[in-house]
């Protein structure tokens, strides 16, 4: 009776371990659309609809992860902070850096550029975040393998003007950061 039982534990260890490496196999998470650097937490891809969007920021990721959307649109983007901590949706390509407490909501425009990938993230959770890079960045973008733009377009348009500009406000800024500290 031993044996018999003994040989019928192993028979269903072994289907057991068979099936389960099996089923740990089968899930296999997409491919990201586009490439971004450092780490990301891949929370899906979605297609903005009608020029509107839902982006959910959560503990440390965004849902969707990858919005695609035609180049040179403009979307609406409703944001929900489902997370514990306070969380940004931040792209100065797209001119946006939106602060959301726990359980805050926030709807941001902007305007993709008309061409090429543009990355957004949390300045708090993603790329060089003050707590360290979790992967919280994401992306709008039109054709997958697109190269996500730094700012190459906009520093472009903007060197011209920026030099009589920028050393006022770098002056200004410098003194009275100073004075906050």
């Amino acid at each position: 009776m031993r044996r018999i039982l003994a040989t019928g534990a192993a028979v269903l260890a072994s289907g057991l371990l068979t099936g389960g490496t099996a089923l740990a196999e089968a899930p296999t998470k997409s491919t990201p659309p586009v490439s971004l650097p450092g780490k990301v937490t891949n929370k899906g891809t979605k297609t903005v609809k009608k020029g509107k969007i839902t982006i959910e920021t959560d503990d440390y990721y965004f849902k969707p992860t990858f919005e695609k959307a035609k180049p040179g649109t403009t979307v609406t983007v409703s944001l929900k902070n489902e997370g514990t901590t306070q969380h940004t949706f931040t792209s100065p390509e797209l001119g946006v850096d939106q602060t959301l407490d726990p359980d805050q909501k926030a709807t941001v425009q902007v305007t993709l550029p008309a061409s090429g990938a543009t990355q957004f993230y949390c300045r708090f959770h993603g790329p060089n975040g003050t707590s360290g890079d979790l992967g919280m960045q994401g992306a709008f973008f039109n054709k997958k393998g697109e190269t996500v733009t730094t700012g190459g377009a906009s520093t472009a348009e903007t060197s011209a003007p920026a030099p009589p500009t920028t050393p006022a406000p770098t002056t200004a800024a410098r003194s009275s950061g100073g004075m906050g500290y």
